[in-house]
């Protein structure tokens, strides 16, 4: 697949879902679900742990989404046990999702992370508010 140009317009139609989407994928505007990222680096033939965003800080600390992608994965196992367990009913679903959220932290602790040990992420459209405000305040001092 190295010598094939990779457009989002091909990986869209790969995974079913707009160009768009992808677009905002590789601008980090939206993140892919955990099957998608699973499903992704199937079709581009690289190992998923190059495909999840991981920073270092100046103190070398890691910080990332891993908390998003916990939700995420506990999500989508409920979502597939509805279907493949033919669950129905709000109180069956909620107990699959409480379990499938107690089984991925049970995963997360048993590997050493702890989810309230995490840094804080602030939120994207939270920061662009506060940068456009903040741009606004340094426009009105100007004048």
């Amino acid at each position: 697949m190295a010598d094939k140009q990779i457009t989002n317009r091909w990986l869209a139609e790969q995974m079913g879902v707009t160009d768009m989407t992808v677009s905002r994928w590789k601008t980090n505007k939206i993140q892919p679900s955990m099957a998608q990222f699973v499903e992704i680096a199937r079709l581009l033939h690289v190992d998923i742990k190059d495909l999840l965003e991981v920073e270092f800080d100046a103190d070398k600390n890691i910080t990332s989404n891993i908390d998003t992608m916990a939700k995420d994965l506990a999500n989508e196992m409920t979502n597939v046990n509805i279907q493949s367990k033919n669950l129905q009913g709000e109180a069956s679903i909620t107990r699959e999702h409480v379990d499938n959220n107690a089984a991925v932290r049970k995963m997360l602790t048993e590997r050493g992370i702890i989810p309230e040990n995490l840094p804080p992420a602030e939120d994207v459209k939270k920061v662009e508010r506060r940068l456009a405000s903040e741009q606004k305040k340094m426009l009105k001092n100007k004048k």
